[in-house]
């Protein structure tokens, strides 16, 4: 993965419309992927998302917001119910 696969924390939370600090708890509640902590130089501790973080914290949002658990959003998430989608191949010709 490059460095432009990844996305920050800021990026994960505007997408699904809540404060930084909502998706390091979702991450604690088991419902987002772990994110990669990776020294910064003198920004310090950065945090990289894999590319479909976004997505997946609008999914848990909407779970939420229609009144599922984080017990069960973890569920669906381990039965595979959280497809992301892949961006399209560009076509050549």
């Amino acid at each position: 993965m490059s460095d432009t696969d990844w996305t920050s924390t800021e990026q994960v939370a505007a997408a699904a419309g809540v404060h930084p600090a909502t998706i390091t708890r979702w991450v604690r509640r088991g419902v987002l992927p772990e994110p990669q902590a990776v020294w910064g130089g003198r920004y310090g501790r950065l945090t990289r998302w894999p590319p479909q973080a976004p997505e997946q914290a609008r999914w848990v949002k909407a779970k939420l917001e229609a009144g599922f658990t984080f017990m069960e959003i973890a569920a669906l998430l381990a039965r595979g119910e959280f497809l992301p989608t892949t961006p399209e191949e560009p076509q050549g010709g």
